[in-house]
């Protein structure tokens, strides 16, 4: 596992290299937005309140005991390779300041609601009539315009609104959710780059800045298009079905063997075709499975699925799970311990391919931090530096791009427009 400083010493040049991004977001999907830019190398300066600090700031997981805005474990992961400065944008002074930044960045982006984006002064037009060639992205909750244009919220309630919360738990219950704040983590924030990307292309090509008009609820509601066109075509309501699928059987987790360093074990098997049932059969010593007029097809199995996952789960019980994934990988049918948080951090397989990244922050010290998701061959694009501590970089940003002196940068301190 590649490990750099959190002062960035090491730091390679990346596909954005020079591109220039101003960072107005807070909490999960905006940043994890800007820190995908930010990982391709664009330089990414992020204003921050110590008058409102980011909620995710003060949120665990943090060190037992741990106190202070340095050491969240949600904030730092997501906010890896940026620069930050305090300003407060509210004031007259430090609107202006914001104002002087939006012509330094080629890339603005917010995801604060419409009456915050007023209350700082950061209006498409005002930006526009700032920085003409600037990508401005406004990535709100249901969007700028609509009759919901005003509603604020987080990824718990767009986990309702899109409607992933219905699709999840069993038929016999309510919904179960998912557990976390999925729209977040991935759909929102890939989103938000592919549009930022196109954006810059078509910025590159043209010198034309352009508004991004992002809905965080119509980028999540994309996740869940499989059951929506089932039921716009003619294929029923969803039906909430556990681990279970419409189109394999077996398809369920099956709990095995406890070991010594970890109880409660469970093994994911899916058979989507008729010759991977005869090869799980096979493995799990009962070949006579396979001749069961009750599970010689896929839609047998769905109809005999509580017989067949009883045989399953009898078998699975008195199997060690490591021994039995790999005789069941070996034999060609999809299979997968289901691994919890430190099992994934030590998985072999991401281990080799170097997707965690430990980054030495100065209060937090050595921890993991996502990878991209991707590898390219010619140029990195992962975390290089450690998040910033809050306001770490004011004085190196209020000099070197607002062009204040020192004296200034200590008078708009004592006024608390700087911190």
């Amino acid at each position: 596992m590649t490990t750099n400083g959190a002062n960035g010493d090491d730091w390679t040049p990346g596909v954005l290299d020079g591109v220039k991004v101003l960072d107005l977001t807070w909490f999960g999907a905006g940043p994890i937005c800007t820190r995908t830019l930010a990982g391709m190398g664009a330089d990414l300066v992020r204003v921050e309140t110590a008058k409102r600090p980011d909620g995710l700031r003060v949120a665990p997981p943090r060190p037992v005991g741990a106190e202070g805005l340095n050491l969240s474990g949600y904030y730092n992961n997501f906010n890896s390779d940026k620069k930050s400065i305090t300003i407060d944008l509210t004031t007259e002074r430090g609107h202006e300041l914001g104002i002087e930044l939006v012509k330094w960045a080629d890339i603005m982006m917010t995801n604060f609601t419409p009456r915050a984006i007023r209350q700082i002064g950061m209006s498409w037009e005002t930006i526009q009539e700032a920085n003409p060639g600037i990508i401005a992205v406004y990535q709100t909750m249901q969007g700028m315009t609509g009759l919901h244009s005003e509603f604020g919220g987080f990824g718990a309630v767009l986990s309702t609104v899109c409607g992933v919360n219905y699709l999840a738990g069993s038929e016999v219950n309510p919904p179960a959710g998912v557990g976390t704040n999925y729209p977040d983590y991935v759909v929102n924030p890939i989103h938000g780059v592919t549009a930022i990307l196109a954006a810059l292309f078509h910025q590159r090509r043209t010198g034309e800045g352009q508004m991004i008009d992002m809905s965080q609820l119509e980028s999540s509601v994309a996740a869940t298009a499989g059951p929506l066109f089932a039921f716009a075509n003619g294929g029923g309501e969803h039906l909430r079905m556990g681990n279970h699928v419409p189109y394999a059987a077996p398809h369920s987790a099956y709990q095995v063997r406890d070991r010594g360093d970890r109880l409660d074990l469970w093994l994911a098997i899916g058979c989507v075709e008729d010759e991977q049932w005869r090869r799980l059969a096979a493995v799990c010593g009962h070949e006579e499975w396979a001749d069961d007029v009750r599970f010689a097809s896929v839609t047998d199995r769905k109809a005999n699925e509580d017989a067949l996952d009883a045989l399953i789960s009898a078998w699975a019980v008195e199997q060690d799970g490591d021994a039995a994934l790999e005789a069941l990988q070996a034999a060609g049918v999809p299979a997968g311990l289901v691994l919890n948080a430190t099992e994934v951090l030590a998985d072999e397989q991401l281990v080799a391919r170097e997707y965690f990244r430990y980054l030495d922050h100065s209060e937090a010290g050595r921890r993991a931090y996502d990878g991209a998701g991707f590898k390219m061959s010619l140029t990195p694009c992962e975390p290089q530096r450690a998040a910033p501590l809050l306001g770490e970089h004011t004085f190196e940003i209020a000099s070197e791009i607002l062009g204040l002196s020192s004296d200034e940068i200590g008078g708009l301190m004592a006024e608390q427009v700087l911190f």
